[in-house]
């Protein structure tokens, strides 16, 4: 994992327990549930290639898009 891969699983980490602590129909378990889910698809060897991957894709499709934004505003 990177270093980015980790801020954004720590971010979303402090978002979900703050969402559940607002939520006045949490319960501990859907907690526990969501956590696992995000610690088994983001923070092992298997998800953070998947997420590499993802952080690949969204860059590669940002700057294709900047570049057609370049070009277009150029002429």
């Amino acid at each position: 994992m990177t270093i980015a891969i980790t801020t954004v699983f720590f971010i979303a980490c402090i978002g979900m327990a703050w969402w559940f602590k607002k939520d006045s129909s949490f319960r501990p378990r859907e907690f526990i549930a969501v956590s696992v889910f995000w610690i088994l698809l983001v923070a092992t060897p298997l998800g953070a290639d998947g997420v590499k991957k993802l952080q690949d894709m969204i860059s590669n499709g940002t700057r294709s898009g900047v570049d057609t934004v370049d070009s277009v505003s150029s002429k």
